[in-house]
């Protein structure tokens, strides 16, 4: 019996995800700030703002490290799933940790409305991404022709007479 595992729904969007994020954070760094500095853990940073997305060198990263992140993992559908749900966990953490503090996430990664919302729809995209399964998958049974002439557990068996 061959069995075919069907198609991936989550490595397409990932891709995509991945795609978004590492441009996002590519432009960040190039048109946003790429000021690295941090006051870990509890202290408040800044950062210069991008299509109204406030973020300083460490969200830039953030945003492209997880996108890269989402791309390699992309062409499988066991990796793209797993590293969906990870990049998943790990903004939402930051959109929550953001919307707590109000200012930015553990000092590190400067936020404000727009990124705290960058940082949630990310997670929810891929935390979905991350649930989708494979679809089509079925089993192909293979006609084995020895056995051609079994019924009810009995098998018939031709005689062949050869002539001398």
């Amino acid at each position: 019996m061959d069995r075919t595992k069907g198609v991936s729904l989550a490595k397409g969007p990932v891709g995509i995800i991945g795609i978004v994020l590492l441009a996002g954070g590519i432009l960040g760094l190039l048109f946003g700030s790429t000021d690295f500095t941090m006051n870990a853990p509890d202290g408040d940073v800044s950062g210069g703002t991008w299509l109204g997305i406030e973020g300083n060198g460490w969200t830039w990263l953030l945003f492209a490290g997880s996108g890269l992140l989402l791309l390699i993992s992309a062409p499988m559908h066991w990796s793209a799933k797993t590293m969906a749900m990870i990049v998943g966990l790990a903004m939402a953490a930051a959109a929550i940790i953001s919307v707590v503090d109000g200012s930015d996430a553990l000092g590190i990664f400067a936020a404000n409305g727009m990124t705290m919302l960058a940082f949630g729809a990310a997670a929810v995209a891929c935390l979905i991404v991350a649930m989708l399964p494979r679809v089509g998958r079925r089993r192909e049974v293979e006609v084995d022709r020895d056995h051609r002439f079994e019924r009810d557990g009995d098998v018939e068996r031709r005689e062949t007479t050869t002539r001398t």
